[in-house]
Parts: structure tokens; C-alpha cells; sequence
């Protein structure tokens, strides 16, 4: 597995998402763009566009090319929208400010563009530790535990456990980038297995009740 490389946080990154979002806005104003398809056209477009008139300094060619990369190879799925939205968030510092259930959604999006299949798996599903053939690289996440450890506002309140199968050797990298705090568990059963953990103020939250 191969973890998406962002540069750290810079003012000329934050603006080339900026100006992507912005851009985005004003064609969804102006009735120009309805669909997840017409948005990931334009944002291809606009991205050609900045890149022929190099309409951005030379050190965030490596960025627009990455973008574009992955627009080809997973087209519409690659959701460029919401890998600008994470950049800009990133690269202006308010990504930490975001909900643990948005950092926890981005990371998942973040794992299907790269291939991977995230399991929405039931209680019966979890007990029985059912989980698909071979080597296959995917992300178990327990349905019914979703509405239990999440706030309404997407805090985590309590441990959350996260079964996984395939090359985790980049999962540490992603739970940074993502600013999720977990811990390894020892396997299970063919899994490899983390903990999703709350923090608060600090310090882990590591039993508190809803």
C-alpha cells in the first residue's frame, strides 16, 4: 500500500485549494456544475488550464500533476472535490479543528481511491469475524458501533475497533495524515487489528460512556 505523499503546510498550497474550491463554488452558483461527474470534469479542466498558463509558482507542479494523476486513473471516484477540501483544510491548519468523524470519513475515502474495500459490517457479521477471500485489502468497521461511539457533532467517545486485511504497512502514515490517534492489537483470526481512540483535552479517552 502506497500512502497519497502531501507536502507539509504551505500558504501556496492552501491557495491553489483555495482557488479549486472557490472556482467550484462560483460554476455551482452560476448552474454550471450539478453532478459528482461535472465537478470532476471541471476540476480536471481548471486543473489543465492553471497547469498551460502556469497561472501557479513552479514548486506546486508536483501537486496539480498528483491531482491530475489521480483524476485519470480512478475518474470520477478518485473525488477530487473532497481531496482539495482535505489539502486546503491540511495545508491552513484547520484539519485538526474538524470532527473525529470527518478525519475518520476522509481517511476511509482516502483507502477506496486507493483501491480498497471498506466493509459496513452488522453485529451477526463482526461476531462471526466474516470477512472476504484471499489477501484482499479492506477495512472492517462494526455498522452498529458507528451510532453508538460517535457524538451528533462526529466526537469519538469511546474506543472504536477497526479489523483490517491485505498491506497495512502505510495505515500508521494515513491515521497521522489524518490526525486519528490509534493503537495496534494483537491479530485476530487472520485480521489485523487497531483501535480507534478518542482524545480529549490532551489525553485518551479510553472508557468514558455516552
Amino acid at each position: 500500500m502506497t500512502v497519497v505523499s502531501m507536502k507539509r503546510p504551505t500558504e501556496e498550497l492552501a491557495h491553489l485549494a483555495w482557488c479549486i474550491l472557490v472556482a467550484v463554488g462560483l460554476a455551482r452558483q452560476q448552474g454550471k456544475v450539478h453532478s459528482t461527474l461535472q465537478t470532476h470534469m471541471f476540476i480536471m479542466q481548471w486543473l489543465l488550464t492553471a497547469q498551460k498558463r502556469k497561472l501557479f509558482p513552479i514548486t506546486l507542479g508536483q501537486d496539480i500533476i498528483w491531482l491530475q494523476e489521480q483524476g485519470k486513473r480512478y475518474g470520477p471516484s478518485a473525488r477530487l472535490y473532497s481531496k482539495v477540501e482535505y489539502i486546503w483544510l491540511a495545508s491552513s491548519g484547520e484539519l485538526t479543528q474538524q470532527s473525529t468523524l470527518f478525519r475518520f470519513t476522509y481517511m476511509i475515502d482516502t483507502l477506496r481511491t486507493m483501491g480498497w474495500i471498506d466493509w459496513l459490517v452488522s453485529a451477526k457479521e463482526w461476531e462471526d469475524k466474516v470477512k472476504l477471500a484471499g489477501n484482499v485489502c479492506a477495512i472492517y468497521t462494526p455498522k452498529d458501533e458507528l451510532h453508538q461511539v460517535f457524538t451528533e457533532k462526529g466526537e469519538l467517545i469511546r474506543p472504536m475497533e477497526l479489523r483490517l486485511t491485505g498491506d497495512i504497512s502505510g495505515i500508521p502514515a494515513l491515521l497521522a495524515q489524518c490526525h486519528l490517534h490509534a493503537e495496534r492489537l494483537p491479530d485476530d483470526d487472520g485480521y489485523f487489528v487497531y483501535q480507534l481512540l478518542a482524545w480529549r483535552e490532551g489525553s485518551l479517552t479510553m472508557g468514558l460512556q455516552p
